[in-house]
């Protein structure tokens, strides 16, 4: 499969709606914590187990998924993953306690993970190597809409109904997506293994593909630029509602501008690949990311009380920067992958979702009446991401630019 055999504009959008399902679960449902407690009889910790086990499978998940659709195609395991999605996106409506809940998402997030492995292996299958970075960034605007809006779904449907209605949304979306894929969306693995698929030759894929250091050290370096995403994720009401004692109202205009600082920064970042190298591109970014990090450690040690429109504009600027960062280290890491791009994908996925998973909990652990220590952990983060990248670059250099 080419570019010229599907429509660009309706691949990139399928391919962002697939990465944005498992982000677009957790978002959604969260305003219906409350409501789900009272109705089982548990305190709303009880109920972020039921987040907690949704990392864990799309975590864990995407391993599985990454030798299979390298073996059956993208096609069927896709299928397959948005077909347990929409079966426990039901259960998960019909649940009668938090225990069933619970389990029941992680199997919603294996579900989920088919989508994310699948999306990128599709981008390695139909586009060049030079148009990756821009279909990635292209692909991030899609996603970036999903925690903008999700959220407001969710409180839309208390509104008018119950939590049970979110997910019963959840099940018709996923599979309305089947359908779209079932239809119109071929086959792009050209590489299919025709061997037997047995543990050690997972094990051996795996093995060989993060030995490549150029997949290592790119990975780990947008990893930890994007659980900086997850942390603020993690610290957002905290910094904004409880500490600038804003009013939920405004919060969710806060956190919307500064969503749309990803956005932008994805945007921007697929406009200039046309024009410039996308590995120059993420140099720069991580660069700039960590100096930026270190201006807001300052700003907020020697004015912990200023006017949270300061803050905005200070947590807008690094999600900018990581919308630049996020989708290059993507491009970047899985450029020296073909026949095994869907192992490849994976296990980068898996990393990114671990890293994020562990930050945000670092960080809800830390969390204190200083807000200081959430930037003094993002001024950490930021110069781990540049010396990954910088590291990346010079592996680069001494394979002759390849």
């Amino acid at each position: 499969m080419t570019e010229t055999n599907i429509n660009r504009t309706f691949l990139i959008l399928i391919l962002g709606i697939l990465a944005v399902i498992g982000p677009f679960s957790i978002d959604m449902y969260i305003p219906g914590f409350q409501n789900i407690a009272r109705d089982f009889g548990v305190n709303e910790k009880e109920v972020a187990y039921t987040m907690t086990s949704f990392f864990v499978g799309i975590s864990l998940g995407q391993l599985f998924y990454g030798p299979v659709i390298d073996k059956y195609g993208r096609r069927k395991p896709l299928l397959a993953g948005l077909l347990l999605y929409a079966i426990a996106s039901l259960g998960c409506a019909f649940s009668s306690n938090i225990e069933s809940m619970t389990f029941l998402r992680f199997f919603q997030s294996l579900g989920s993970c088919a989508g994310i492995v699948a999306s990128n292996a599709i981008v390695v299958d139909v586009f060049e190597e030079e148009r990756r970075p821009r279909i990635f960034s292209y692909i991030m605007l899609v996603m970036g809409v999903g925690p903008l809006i999700a959220p407001s779904i969710g409180s839309l449907f208390l509104e008018i109904g119950s939590w049970h209605d979110m997910f019963y949304f959840m099940a018709a979306f996923s599979l309305l997506v089947f359908a779209m894929i079932f239809f119109f969306l071929p086959e792009t693995n050209r590489f299919q293994n025709i061997q037997k698929l047995e543990v050690s030759q997972v094990f051996q894929s795996y093995i060989g593909v993060i030995r490549d250091k150029r997949f290592f050290t790119y990975t780990m370096g947008g990893s930890i630029a994007n659980s900086i995403l997850f942390g603020y994720l993690s610290a957002a009401s905290f910094i904004f509602i409880s500490h600038y004692g804003l009013s939920h109202r405004v919060f969710s205009i806060v956190f919307a501008i500064n969503a749309s600082g990803l956005i932008a920064g994805s945007y921007i970042n697929g406009y200039l690949t046309k024009y410039y190298n996308y590995l120059k591109i993420i140099q720069l970014a991580s660069l700039l990311l960590l100096i930026l990090s270190l201006l807001v450690v300052f700003l907020v040690a020697l004015y912990p009380q200023m006017h949270y429109t300061r803050m905005v504009l200070s947590v807008f600027s690094i999600l900018f920067l990581i919308g630049f960062i996020y989708p290059n280290a993507i491009a970047a890491s899985l450029s020296p992958f073909q026949q095994n791009a869907g192992t490849a994908a994976a296990l980068g996925g898996s990393m990114r979702m671990a890293f994020g998973a562990l930050i945000s909990g670092l960080i809800g652990w830390l969390q204190s009446e200083n807000i200081l220590i959430i930037f003094l952990i993002t001024l950490a983060l930021s110069a781990l991401a540049a010396i990954f990248i910088f590291w990346a670059s010079r592996i680069n250099l001494s394979a002759g630019g390849k």
